[in-house]
């Protein structure tokens, strides 16, 4: 059975990795990222990835689960931010 305290770590984690998922839409929808901020979305999956380390080091789940999702979508960000850069 899982801890009640990794339980927590799961929902916060969801939260997390999923709230760049309203961006993402956005910048498809609109095709345009110009108002999006680079520097934030690197900071964000920078503290991502370290995240990740530390997840695995302490050997958390939830922290390594969520982390990876949430890189990957802060990636896509950045991606598509890059992408919309070259572009203009």
């Amino acid at each position: 059975m899982i801890p009640f305290v990794e339980w927590i770590g799961l929902l916060a984690g969801a939260f997390t990795a999923f709230s760049s998922i309203p961006q993402t839409v956005r910048i498809i929808k609109l095709r345009k990222a110009d108002s999006v901020s680079l520097t934030t979305y690197v900071m964000l999956n920078t503290s991502c990835i370290l995240w990740l380390s530390y997840g695995i080091i302490q050997g958390s789940i939830s922290i390594v689960f969520w982390n990876v999702i949430s890189i990957l979508l802060t990636g896509t960000v950045i991606a598509l931010k890059l992408l919309d850069m070259r572009k203009n």
